[in-house]
């Protein structure tokens, strides 16, 4: 589905999709945004599986001054997040709009007419991007977070928008599957454990 080391058109392909994939910049792609004060909107934590999400829905209510908050960066929806720890879950992609701390990079696309955030969400938090990111974070472990200058300089095959946003739609359909796989097997669990509480009293 995606193009191997060495090559630019995958071996596994949706049909009616044809043409090789074009070798871009990062740097071509995406661009940095620093909008301010905004306050009164939700603060976004970035988590590793799950995107950008309101602090209080993960049960993270860590105090901050309510003053501060002008001083947040503004996300908007389609928006990506480099934070902390993407180092090891990649990119956060956001879905919803918020503010966060003004330690995270912000970036959107330069052309969004060209490109489809479901899709980048998936290659920014993919194992192979996490391993390229190896390259550009051996400050990490000294406190240094990965920057816009060094992730612009790294080069990603690109198919066309409509190619993009079949293989997204391909993804979120199995994730789709995966939550109500997920959802399924805890109610098992959940009627295995109140028969065995019936059974030996």
């Amino acid at each position: 589905m995606f193009p191997q080391k060495g090559e630019t058109v995958p071996k596994i392909r949706f049909k009616g999709f044809e043409g090789e994939w074009v070798i871009t910049k990062a740097a071509e792609i995406f661009k940095t945004v620093n909008e301010r004060n905004f306050s009164g909107l939700p603060v976004l934590s970035a988590t590793q599986d799950k995107g950008m999400v309101t602090r209080e829905s993960i049960g993270y209510n860590i105090f901050h001054d309510k003053a501060n908050e002008s001083t947040y960066k503004h996300i908007r929806p389609g928006q990506f997040v480099m934070h902390l720890r993407s180092f090891q879950g990649g990119f956060a992609h956001s879905a919803i709009e918020g503010i966060c701390s003004p330690a995270y990079t912000i970036m959107e696309f330069k052309d969004k007419e060209v490109n489809h955030d479901l899709y980048w969400k998936y290659v920014l938090a993919s194992k192979h991007f996490i391993k390229s990111l190896e390259m550009i974070t051996y400050g990490i472990r000294d406190g240094r977070t990965i920057s816009f200058d060094e992730f612009k300089e790294m080069v990603f095959l690109v198919p066309k928008v409509e190619e993009q946003q079949h293989i997204a739609s391909y993804f979120t359909s199995l994730d789709k599957q995966i939550a109500l796989q997920t959802q399924r097997l805890e109610k098992l669990r959940q009627i295995k454990a109140a028969c065995l509480d019936k059974m030996f009293v």
